[in-house]
């Protein structure tokens, strides 16, 4: 079990996109944790799932503004989620 901070600091890298072994090096934990340990797990998934919703709300919002790129990869969202939706 990790100290709390370490956790946080897992979800903040891999908010950022560093790859579980970059973020193994930074925080000085065993890489071996992203494997087994399921509270790393969480953390690293929970950063990235933050990262996406944050990215999708700003392409929303260009949308919303008529952005026709932004529109664009609204609709492919939206797909790709009602069919993630499915599974």
């Amino acid at each position: 079990m990790l100290e709390p901070e370490k956790y946080r600091e897992i979800e903040l890298y891999a908010y950022a996109y560093l790859s579980k072994s970059e973020i193994a090096l930074i925080t000085e934990i065993d890489p071996e944790l992203f494997l087994d340990d399921t509270e790393v797990i969480k953390a690293f998934n929970i950063g990235r799932l933050k990262r996406k919703a944050e990215y999708n709300n700003e392409v929303i919002a260009l949308s919303k503004q008529l952005s026709s790129p932004a529109m664009l990869i609204e609709s492919k969202l939206a797909e790709q989620a009602a069919l993630n939706d499915l599974s």
